[in-house]
């Protein structure tokens, strides 16, 4: 840790006890880190309990989510049936065993069965675990790289977005039609990240097989990626937003 920045660190910590200020953390008055005296005698500065709490909260606002979609964790997931109940334990499973397979995750099925649900649900985990996460809809990262195409500074920013982050869920993917320049972008990120071993969540109203037939390359790649981390909640599942309307 740089030497000035714990001399200043060191210095705030030992203000006057007479200036009385309001601090969310009183241990290290919302510095982050505390002083502690190791076996040598030296004063060595230490993380504060409440800096992964601040970490966590900072890559939550910065995620890409909606507050709404903030709200969608495991507990307020409802299962309507068997599909969705399967479905769940297996993305908790997912969850458990992410930090060691590092792998990617296909969600599967029609609209309105819960798969942007589980798909933030794993994104709020995994930020809990300070996993940086990004959430991007899939129609609007494409529109996004197109309108930044006549700038190559800013459209190489617009595609870092997709590339840095940790674990990247692209919510919607191969919504609408697909032309050559959007197989184009979507190769870029998917290949990109293979290379780079960064995960992947995926939610599709597309199935592993129509994927291949719409392109090989993109979709083996993710098939690799999910390391058989792929859940289908099949063609016959309702569309539970609709379901006062469809009895």
């Amino acid at each position: 840790m740089d030497k000035k920045f714990l001399e200043r660190l060191e210095k705030l910590m030992k203000q006057s006890p007479h200036v009385k200020e309001s601090y969310d953390c009183s241990k290290c008055r919302d510095l982050g880190y505390t002083f502690i005296t190791n076996e040598d005698g030296c004063e060595m500065a230490k993380p504060c309990e409440c800096l992964a709490k601040k970490q966590a909260f900072e890559k939550l606002q910065k995620c890409g989510l909606s507050d709404v979609f903030k709200t969608k964790n495991f507990s307020t997931y409802i299962c309507h049936n068997q599909n969705q109940a399967l479905a769940k334990q297996k993305v908790l499973i997912f969850c458990s065993d992410f930090m060691e397979s590092s792998s990617s995750l296909i969600l599967s099925g029609p609209p309105g069965v819960g798969k942007t649900h589980l798909g933030v649900a794993v994104m709020l985990k995994l930020i809990n675990e300070n996993i940086t996460c990004r959430y991007v809809e899939y129609n609007n990262m494409i529109v996004n790289l197109k309108q930044s195409i006549m700038d190559e500074e800013n459209h190489m920013r617009e595609m870092e977005k997709y590339i840095n982050p940790r674990v990247l869920f692209i919510d919607d993917f191969l919504k609408g039609k697909i032309n050559e320049v959007d197989l184009n972008y979507i190769y870029r990120i998917i290949n990109t990240r293979y290379l780079l071993n960064k995960p992947l969540i995926i939610s599709t109203e597309k199935s592993i097989k129509e994927m291949i037939s719409w392109d090989e390359a993109v979709a083996s790649r993710l098939v690799e990626m999910s390391g058989g981390n792929i859940i289908s909640f099949g063609e016959n599942n309702k569309n539970h937003r609709l379901k006062d309307y469809l009895q």
